[in-house]
């Protein structure tokens, strides 16, 4: 709760924010780039555009192999995803705690949307979740704010009242530039600095500190020069009231 109201619409990241994906996700581009390209992937080249969709951060080891990466990729990414993937501690008690207050909950992620819907079927996620917001769903990944205005658009809610969860920094401009309040998931973030340094207008260490921000019933300190509120969106973003989903 912030500022006395309770939130109506909250949308998480999926990778690093509910799912603690990053063994697998790291191991299927390293076998990508041992597969196809006959060398193992740099620690820079793991990390470089991280968040971005999955072809765009293989473009950056060969951009004239993506397809042939990607179904590498897919192929370690599947026989290891049993094995690998799993939530983040407290994070199945944060999305039930949500959605036992009322929140409308969804999920913005650059995955691709049939690796993304299983994960969230793995996690044991998927029954809270109204909406999710894949790569194939919005004109432009985040950091852009088109798919957190798809989510709304999709969920029939508008910005007011809505909050964007993250562990990274495109989160975090994604969801202000789309105008709703941005909470940064420190519990999952691979470069803490860098997130703080997005200033969002929350920083929530544990998963139960989004609750309890949520129903008002602890103050989580916004990181230093945060502003405690959505900043203003992009010109032509998404109405008061969405529109309706076509």
């Amino acid at each position: 709760m912030v500022h006395g109201v309770r939130p109506a619409t909250i949308l998480f990241d999926l990778d690093g924010t509910l799912a603690d994906s990053f063994a697998l996700i790291a191991g299927a581009f390293r076998h990508a780039c041992r597969a196809v390209l006959g060398r193992e992937a740099t620690e820079a080249e793991v990390l470089a555009r991280w968040g971005l969709p999955l072809p765009l951060r293989l473009a950056g080891l060969d951009a004239g192999r993506v397809p042939d990466l990607l179904a590498a990729y897919s192929a370690w990414y599947d026989a290891h995803h049993a094995a690998l993937l799993r939530p983040f501690p407290g994070v199945p008690a944060m999305v039930r705690a949500l959605a036992g207050l009322g929140v409308r909950l969804g999920v913005v992620t650059s995955k691709r949307r049939g690796p993304a819907l299983r994960d969230l079927e793995a996690l044991g996620l998927a029954p809270f979740l109204e909406t999710v917001v894949a790569a194939e769903d919005a004109a432009a990944p985040k950091p852009a704010p088109d798919p957190v205005r798809e989510a709304l658009r999709c969920l029939r809610m508008a910005r007011a009242g809505a909050w964007m969860v993250g562990d990274g920094p495109l989160d975090i401009e994604a969801g202000r530039r789309a105008g709703v309040l941005t909470v940064g998931a420190a519990w999952g973030a691979l470069d803490r600095a860098a997130l703080v340094a997005a200033a969002p207008d929350y920083l929530a260490e544990r998963p139960e500190d989004v609750v309890a921000l949520a129903s008002g019933t602890s103050a989580v300190p916004p990181p230093t020069g945060a502003d405690a509120g959505a900043s203003a969106p992009d010109a032509g973003a998404s109405p008061a009231v969405p529109s309706d989903a076509g």
